[in-house]
């Protein structure tokens, strides 16, 4: 194997499953979610020698096909059936480790950027990196990421007293 197929190699195993838990805590399906991550890694090593900052890239590209399929309106709706894949052998392996984080259930019901930011941030991403993935300046990410946290608090507390 190459330097750069090792090094593709690595990323890969280290990535996917957090990318696939990520598109997840977004609102993707399992599925989907394996799908897109999939394909986005696909395209990744495709471009590797041309992409500077491979995790930020990632991560943009599969949230931005993440959300095509979502905005798409099909002309005939269908339930999407889950299937074992090379990524995912058991289907509910990346909704299964997402939901072992109480944060998956607070997520869904932030607002979208609020909803990144803190999946970023709960990922290991600074403020930093986030802002630059998402190209928005850091006291944007600070401000969402107080205003998630504060959400966070109200939801754990709501959750204590039922």
């Amino acid at each position: 194997m190459t330097e750069y197929e090792q090094a593709f190699s690595r990323f890969y195993r280290e990535l996917v499953v957090p990318l696939t838990a990520y598109l997840v805590s977004q609102g993707a399906s399992a599925h989907l979610a394996a799908e897109i991550a999939q394909d986005t890694m696909l395209k990744a090593y495709r471009k590797w020698h041309e992409i500077h900052w491979h995790k930020s890239w990632v991560y943009k590209v599969a949230y931005q096909a993440y959300v095509r399929h979502v905005t798409r309106v099909d002309a005939e709706p269908f339930e999407e059936v889950p299937e074992p894949t090379p990524l995912l052998p058991r289907p509910d392996q990346a909704e299964a480790w997402a939901q072992q984080r109480e944060i998956i259930h607070l997520l869904r019901e932030l607002p979208p950027r609020q909803q990144q930011v803190l999946a970023l941030h709960h990922d290991g991403w600074t403020t930093g990196e986030i802002a630059e993935l998402l190209g928005i300046g850091n006291a944007t990410v600070r401000q969402n990421l107080h205003k998630a946290r504060l959400a966070a608090a109200r939801y754990i507390t709501g959750r204590r007293e039922e």
